[in-house]
């Protein structure tokens, strides 16, 4: 049941980000649902983590208008990483919760940049580097390190479920 409500958690963000912060600001836009996914990640199974991910990053593909499967890669491949080494993470402290998302979303900024590039109209490299490598990345750092602090209590209940 708990996972069913996490992935339309996810779906609401998926909306919230296509419909509403996507027009905030048109340089740069956070990326709530990355946040998402590594937090669950964390928390979760690491069948039903890559399962929410791929679906969410699938869904989100289709209805951002994005080149269809890559965030949905990129989601299961973050998904498998996260599950994978979090018994080794100290996972309860936000400093690392944080670092985990600046690394994650750099990585994922870059990808997406070079798709983008590829497959729509490429920007400059300027531009690329200084969204990719700090203004994203930080502002989802920041973002993070928000949520994690008002819904510490629930992620740890979600991972003891």
């Amino acid at each position: 049941m708990k996972n069913v409500v996490l992935f339309f958690i996810g779906l609401i963000i998926i909306l919230l980000e296509t419909f509403f912060t996507n027009f905030i600001s048109t340089f740069f836009s956070i990326n709530f649902l990355l946040i998402f996914v590594v937090f669950i990640s964390l928390y979760l199974d690491k069948n039903y983590s890559l399962m929410i991910g791929g679906l969410l990053g699938l869904i989100s593909d289709l209805i951002s208008g994005g080149v269809i499967g890559v965030t949905a890669i990129l989601f299961l491949v973050i998904s498998y990483f996260i599950s994978s080494v979090e018994k080794s993470l100290f996972k309860d402290k936000r400093g690392i919760v944080c670092l985990l998302v600046l690394v994650i979303s750099i990585v994922f900024s870059l990808i997406n940049a070079i798709v983008s590039a590829i497959f729509f109209v490429p920007t400059s490299l300027i531009v690329v580097v200084l969204k990719s490598l700090f203004l994203i990345p930080i502002a989802n750092t920041i973002v993070a390190f928000i949520t994690y602090t008002i819904f510490e209590d629930k992620l740890i209940k979600l991972r003891e479920e």
